[in-house]
């Protein structure tokens, strides 16, 4: 498979926010969106071809140094590879924990106890929602992420009529079983003031009854925003 990089780091967002975690980045992604801050994973040659094997070899060198269990898969997006399935269940029988960092284009169909997904909703502002298929988050579970990345005031109203609709088929007999995921909701750095997301989060009575949270992205705080391997 085409990886970018592995390094570790803390997770930025979501469920582990500023916990230690191995990064591995696959190169490649369907999807081409206006705020993409990882285009050398996207576009270009800024890769190198690596077996299963070796990927895990160098997940667990990190693990061997410091300890660290948890492993954040991301890219570009990491579903579309070859080999992907192989390398989430080697990884999950070493007992690693597992995040997959997705954008919403492909069904969350491979579950183990030992991973989550952390999926994207694109809103307007990104150039993708056309790309976007409700269906896809219904297969999300109660220990999933649904994120949601706004830059313009539009990408709020689509926010809320999106997990409005997600509540809604959450509540079938079919899928009441799996839950709601955990909805966060991110400003694109640089965009949005924080304060008229979190006032409009508040005032949201849809937001509000399904637990969203906001979020910035942590490591563009502590490092420079245009840092790699953090």
């Amino acid at each position: 498979m085409k990886v970018c990089e592995i390094f570790r780091s803390i997770e930025g967002e979501g469920l582990r926010t500023g916990q230690a975690a191995v990064f591995v980045r696959l190169h490649g992604c369907n999807l081409r969106c206006s705020y993409c801050d990882s285009m050398y994973a996207v576009e270009g040659n800024d890769y190198k071809q690596m077996s299963v094997t070796e990927v895990v070899d160098a997940v667990e060198a990190y693990h061997t140094e410091s300890g660290v269990e948890c492993v954040t898969l991301t890219g570009g997006e990491p579903l579309l590879h070859a080999g992907v399935y192989e390398l989430l269940q080697t990884l999950c029988d070493k007992n690693f924990k597992i995040n997959i960092e997705t954008n919403g284009t492909i069904p969350c169909k491979w579950q183990h106890a030992n991973l989550f997904y952390t999926m994207d909703w694109k809103c307007k502002s990104s150039g993708m929602s056309g790309k976007m298929h409700i269906e896809n988050l219904a297969t999300l579970r109660s220990n999933d992420v649904l994120k949601f990345v706004v830059g313009a005031d539009e990408d709020l109203s689509e926010t809320e009529s999106v997990v409005a609709r997600l509540a809604q088929i959450k509540a079938t007999d079919a899928q009441e079983a799996t839950g709601m995921p955990s909805i966060y909701v991110s400003p694109v750095f640089g965009t949005l003031d924080y304060d008229k997301i979190v006032d409009w989060m508040l005032s949201s009575k849809i937001m509000t009854e399904n637990n969203a949270r906001f979020q910035v992205q942590l490591h563009k705080v502590i490092w420079d925003p245009d840092k790699r391997g953090v």
